[in-house]
């Protein structure tokens, strides 16, 4: 049976898809070697994954739910929220380092986002 995560609250801060797996693999006591295998990606990869510094692609995200019962479209949601946070507290944190008005850079982050 798969999972479906609530994805309709936008905390403030996003979760990495890592952070759900680290958590997965703690809940299930799983391996990290015998997921990496099960998925057929590298050690390193996954650890990069977990460590979040790497990316769930779509391909990943199928694996996933294969795997580990959790909807590829949730993983992908999961990641893309990520990006998305994070793309738009660099973006701020730039245009403040210049000096904009904070209403001419809500503008600029809102026209990003939309």
């Amino acid at each position: 049976m798969k999972r479906r995560l609530d994805t309709n609250y936008l905390p403030p801060v996003a979760m990495h898809p890592g952070e759900l797996l680290r958590n997965e693999i703690k809940e299930r006591g799983l391996k990290q070697t015998e997921l990496a295998e099960k998925l057929s990606i590298s050690q390193p990869f996954l650890n990069g994954l977990l460590k979040e510094k790497k990316k769930v692609s779509i391909e990943l995200a199928i694996k996933l739910e294969e795997v580990l019962g959790i909807e590829a479209e949730q993983w992908v949601k999961l990641q893309r929220l990520f990006d998305k946070i994070e793309t738009r507290n660099k973006t701020e944190q730039s245009l403040q380092n210049l000096n904009i008005s904070s209403q001419k850079r809500e503008s600029i982050l809102v026209a990003m986002m939309a």
